[in-house]
């Protein structure tokens, strides 16, 4: 078996490799941001998404269809801010003790001012 040599300019060698990018994120439900501001953003379709939370599709699309999880819908196809999905994920976290007694105690002092108000 013999090996092929090919010469190529540095911009062709560049625009191949933009291009096999390009191709791999959008086969892999990724889109990126035509605009510079938000060229870290990154919007994701149903099968990136169900990679990223380990999840089921059927689970995504029953927590799209009850309005659960933040989404776009463009046509038929849906799309999923990054930034969005990881508030989301962060509303549903447990807090710790010290916030649960901290959150205890703001509610009892803003019902005893209120009392208090009430009373005067």
């Amino acid at each position: 078996m013999q090996g092929i040599i090919i010469t190529i300019d540095k911009e062709e060698l560049e625009d191949i490799i933009s291009r096999a990018v390009e191709f791999s994120l959008d086969k892999w439900g990724f889109i990126r941001a035509k605009e510079p501001e938000d060229i870290d953003e990154f919007i994701m379709k149903v099968p990136q998404l169900c990679k990223y939370l380990k999840m089921k599709m059927s689970t995504l699309y029953q927590l799209t269809h009850k309005n659960e999880i933040p989404f776009s819908k463009k046509g038929k196809t849906l799309y999923f801010n990054k930034d969005e999905i990881d508030k989301w994920l962060l509303e549903g976290k447990s807090l710790t003790i010290y916030e649960q007694n901290q959150a205890r105690e703001i509610s009892l002092s803003l019902a005893d001012r209120k009392r208090n108000k009430s009373i005067a």
